[in-house]
């Protein structure tokens, strides 16, 4: 039975009003930015709730576009989960339980029907999805430009708090495109869409994002303190008794059990921070895309992430690949598309794979079978 979600994301038609001189005649088919930070809990958002943190372009983006406020993905670690997101099929059904095994060629995605259909991908950032011989078959140009500076290790080796990823300062600034890949990747993606690029395109930008360790670029580090978060967004306590006994474990594992509250309070506070440099990014993106109005009229936008992360809750870091809390699995769904509503809210929830159906459904391609797609929603208030 097929659902078409795309009613959330719109009121009028898919179809978009005038061509942009680089596609074909006739071919009305949208342009497709998906911006995919590593490891970016929803509840860390504005725009999802967070009483402090500052994430102006994602709560303009969502204003402008359509919020799944629900939306979780399939898998806590980022190789499974990308690889459902991108073919819409659980992990178990073709294999991709690991870090390791990865799209091969004959399994269909998302990439690969959009550029069989025409479609130029372009993709600037990480690759956790697509094996070797598989890549060439649904990219069409790829920089691996991804990553984040980083400072030192904040704790010695063979000190508790060494496993905890907590790193100082990076000595390097956030505009800084040599000593962050990430924004490296944003300027090149600007640069591919100031030069005429040939339509309809995917340009897809995933980067290292909120990926531990917890560190940042010098004017992010410290954007937020370890007291704005013990006051204005306490963390999950500790020895929490209806949790698995991995919980327990992990803190042992990784020789976290003697740090103090505090550590765990600074850990979220730059994870914060990290948000913050996620979202000037997003901003420095959709600015460029906005000033280019034969593009921004044929373009949609989505962007989401792969899973989340503990951040100091619970005195975890990191996630876990069996992980089912909300903060690991819920994560930022917002999506902006041509003649599409404003300010739409949508609280049911929604799996992150629902945009392989979404994607191609937009896109017109021919699929054999189909299932949810988050279209609808994003068409009608």
């Amino acid at each position: 039975m097929t659902t078409v979600l795309i009613v959330v994301l719109l009121v009028c038609s898919v179809a978009v009003s005038s061509v942009h001189s680089g596609r074909a005649a006739g071919d009305t088919r949208p342009n497709f930015v998906i911006f995919l930070p590593d490891e970016t809990r929803a509840e860390s958002i504005g725009v999802y709730g967070h009483p402090f943190v500052k994430t102006p372009n994602l709560d303009a983006l969502a204003a402008n576009g359509t919020v799944f406020k629900e939306a979780h993905v399939l898998h806590t670690q980022c190789a499974p989960s990308r690889c459902a997101m991108i073919t819409g099929r659980y992990m178990h059904v073709l294999g991709h339980r690991t870090q390791t095994h990865l799209v091969q060629p004959y399994e269909p995605n998302f990439f690969r029907y959009l550029k069989d259909a025409g479609y130029y991908i372009q993709w600037h950032g990480k690759n956790d999805m697509f094996s070797q011989a598989a890549f060439p078959l649904s990219v069409s140009n790829w920089t691996s430009s991804t990553g984040i500076a980083f400072g030192t290790h904040h704790y010695p080796f063979g000190e508790p708090g060494y496993y905890s990823f907590l790193y100082n300062a990076s000595e390097k600034y956030s505009n800084d495109s040599k000593a962050n890949g990430d924004y490296k990747a944003i300027l090149y993606s600007v640069e591919f869409l100031q030069n005429d690029p040939q339509e309809p395109f995917v340009l897809f930008i995933p980067g290292i994002g909120s990926h531990p360790p917890y560190s940042a670029p010098k004017d992010y580090y410290n954007k937020y303190s370890a007291d704005q978060v013990a006051k204005l967004a306490p963390l999950r306590p500790v020895n929490v008794t209806n949790k698995p006994k991995y919980i327990d474990n992990i803190v042992k594992y990784r020789n976290l059990e003697t740090l103090d509250q505090s550590v765990f309070n600074k850990i979220n506070a730059i994870y914060l921070g990290r948000v913050s440099y996620v979202d000037w990014m997003l901003g420095e993106l959709v600015s460029a895309i906005d000033a280019l109005p034969d593009i921004a009229k044929n373009t949609a936008i989505f962007v989401t992430s792969d899973h989340g992360d503990f951040s100091g809750d619970y005195h975890l870091v990191e996630k876990w690949p069996g992980g089912l809390d909300d903060i690991l699995t819920r994560v930022p769904l917002i999506g902006r598309i041509p003649g599409g509503v404003k300010g739409n809210v949508v609280d049911a929830p929604v799996n992150v794979f629902d945009l392989f159906y979404t994607l191609t459904d937009m896109a017109k391609c021919r699929l054999t079978s189909r299932t949810y797609t988050l279209l609808a929603v994003c068409c009608h208030s």
